[in-house]
């Protein structure tokens, strides 16, 4: 007896096939992926969502398949070969999850698998109830079997292989795996009922009878590929969850590592409380720099390592980061050891909003011996400058000492014309008394007293001692400029006249622009006193000094004949000093503008400039004394450096306002 196949529904098994294929190459990846508890989970789920997809394939196929008299299915039977088709799976997935392979594992492997397959189709087949009996031909049914165990080892072996493979490709590479292991699978079902020979009883066949089983089969495939979607939902989820967790571990592993690392850092790391300003978290540099214990350390707050500061100013301070308006903030301070020690270092604040509450990060560096360092810079560029100075300064202090020197030889020589002509005089005096006064005697006197020449000399002699003490004043206060601008300085910053300051620089620098320009000043009166770094404030007056001196040479080089004109203001801003240079020199081109106060920028020749005047001149203004620094210029015309300097140093200032 003949029968025919619905290829509707064998399409359908194939699609089961298909994919009850791909979701073993899913679970086996997992299975292989998981240990202990989970990795037997996924195999006994796995076992069961992939059996009932084989088992459906086979189940669909059999529907698929008609003969000209109604059959059914002994439900027993039929629920045992589902049993086996579980089984089956439950043992490929295991074998091929399993780390080591080899050529004789997978074909034994893949034998017991085959001949489960092989079982649980000819179980099904078994299932059958109709009035036939069934024979196989038994060419066919090895054939059969020899698939399901080909396909098997095939199986066990893509599965394995695609389990550890890690490259690009990989979706497309299971996609094309599963379709092959469907083509296997299906190849030995259809193989293994093209087996079977169908004998029908005397009088059984009734056309009229032969169910419709479209609907059945569609049903129960839906079902199946329903319940392999949630199968593959889980994987997918759980390879998020796993990830996720991975990912998870791996930042706690490289927080324990960077908290390792931060510990061990030589620079002081602090974390404390947005609120209560309490340390939360110090590193092992902050402890050893201070002398305090790390549980000391979190009894305490910024303010007691800062002498500088109270609760009130250090509040203040942090405002900026509190409402966002700034992300950072960058300054120098001091920090007191618990022997009462203090020493340098610079702050770098940030508002960490990672946790909840935010914490504050300061990150502390010790700058002891980079402001030493910064110290003996600054001095041995005063000494330079003084050095390339002092040719001048010497023709400065040499022109008033000559006068004075020839002044005084002057006076030495009339000294002696008077002391001849007193002498005259006292014998005149002696010869009056006696009344012995001799024509000769008044012919002397009146001799001694033309070559002495009075009257000359009651003009002269004041004027030359008044061009004397002029000189000596003039070398009097060059030697005090250079002893004032020369002075090393206090390592704190103290109140100063910036008014004197600026004309005892101009005073040592005179030598430097005299042949090419002239000075003049507008100081304002009773301009206050700023509190600074006096000696870095005259070494930036000198750098822009000399700097305009250049310039009104080059322009001078450049055609223009007039001697040109260095302008020194002071102004009163209230709260801020502002100190204005301006020259007639060449201007600065606005294509360099924006680049002058970059360290080792020049626009001079070889020889004539390092680049680092303008860039110290930055650094003093606007870092160390929290000032400002700019430029306005028009090329061909000339330039004007504008300083702006607080009354007092922001610390300073915030100690007031807290008292």
């Amino acid at each position: 007896m003949q029968g025919s196949y619905n290829y509707l529904l064998v399409t359908l098994s194939y699609v089961l096939a298909v994919a009850a294929s791909y979701t073993a190459l899913e679970l086996g990846r997992r299975v292989s992926e998981s240990s202990g508890l989970m990795a037997a989970s996924w195999l006994c789920g796995g076992a069961f969502s992939m059996g009932i997809g084989i088992w459906t394939m086979h189940f669909i196929g059999m529907l698929a398949f008609s003969l000209p008299m109604a059959f059914a299915y002994d439900v027993t039977i039929t629920i045992l070969s589902l049993l086996v088709g579980v089984a089956a799976s439950g043992f490929a997935i295991y074998v091929a999850s399993r780390k080591r392979q080899g050529v004789a594992k997978i074909g034994l492997s893949g034998l017991l698998l085959g001949g489960g397959i092989a079982a649980m189709h000819y179980t099904g087949m078994a299932a059958m109830e109709m009035d036939a009996a069934i024979t196989y031909d038994t060419g066919l049914l090895v054939l059969s079997v020899l698939i399901a165990v080909l396909a098997a080892c095939a199986a066990i072996w893509i599965i394995f292989t695609l389990a550890s493979f890690k490259g690009q490709y990989l979706a497309l590479l299971k996609v094309g795996a599963a379709m092959i292991m469907g083509i296997a699978i299906c190849g030995m079902h259809y193989t293994g009922m093209a087996a079977a020979i169908y004998t029908p009883m005397m009088g059984a066949m009734n056309a009229a009878e032969t169910p419709d089983n479209t609907w059945m089969a569609i049903a129960v495939g839906g079902v199946a590929l329903v319940m392999l979607g949630v199968t593959h939902l889980t994987i997918f989820f759980d390879y998020r969850v796993g990830v996720e967790r991975k990912h998870a571990e791996k930042a706690d592993q490289e927080a324990v590592r960077l908290s390792e690392v931060l510990d061990e850092a030589t620079n002081e790391i602090y974390m404390f409380d947005s609120e209560s300003l309490a340390f939360v978290k110090v590193n092992k540099g902050a402890a050893e720099n201070l002398g305090f214990s790390k549980q000391e350390l979190r009894s305490m707050t910024p303010v007691d390592l800062k002498p500088k500061f109270n609760m009130t100013t250090f509040s203040n301070l942090l405002q900026p980061l509190r409402n966002g308006t700034k992300q950072e903030l960058l300054f120098d301070t001091a920090h007191r050891r618990k022997d009462g020690t203090e020493y340098q270092v610079q702050v770098h604040l940030q508002l960490s909003q990672v946790t909840d509450p935010p914490l504050f990060v300061a990150m502390i560096t010790d700058i002891t011996d980079r402001k030493a360092l910064e110290s003996e810079l600054m001095q041995a560029k005063k000494l330079e400058s003084i050095g390339q100075l002092a040719a001048g300064i010497a023709h400065e202090i040499n022109t008033p000492a000559q006068f004075v020197g020839d002044n005084t030889r002057f006076i030495k020589d009339a000294f002696k014309d008077l002391l001849e002509l007193n002498g005259v005089y006292a014998r005149l005096l002696r010869a009056a008394t006696d009344g012995q006064v001799s024509p000769e005697l008044l012919a002397e006197v009146n001799a001694s007293s033309e070559s002495a020449d009075i009257e000359y000399l009651a003009e002269e002699i004041p004027s030359a001692i008044d061009q004397s003490l002029e000189g000596i004043t003039r070398i009097s206060n060059i030697v005090r400029a250079m002893k004032e601008f020369s002075h090393p300085g206090s390592k704190d910053q103290e109140s100063a006249d910036l008014n004197q300051a600026i004309q005892n620089t101009i005073t040592v620098a005179s030598n430097e622009w005299k042949y090419v320009a002239d000075v003049e000043t507008a100081f304002a009166d009773n301009l206050p006193q700023v509190s600074c770094f006096v000696q870095e404030i005259n070494q930036v007056v000198l750098n822009l000094i000399v700097n305009a001196a250049h310039a009104i040479d080059q322009s001078a080089a450049d055609g223009c004949t007039e001697k040109g004109i260095i302008k020194i203001t002071t102004n009163d801003l209230g709260k801020e000093v502002e100190i204005r240079i301006s020259d007639t020199g060449c201007g600065v081109p606005d294509e360099i503008k924006d680049r002058i106060f970059d360290p080792f920028f020049t626009t001079k020749a070889v020889g004539k400039g390092t680049g680092q005047g303008l860039a110290m001149a930055y650094r003093t203004v606007v870092e160390q004394h929290h000032g400002r620094l700019w430029v306005d210029s028009v090329k061909g015309e000339g330039s004007t450096f504008n300083i702006v300097l607080p009354y007092k140093p922001k610390e300073q200032s915030n100690r007031e306002v807290a008292a």
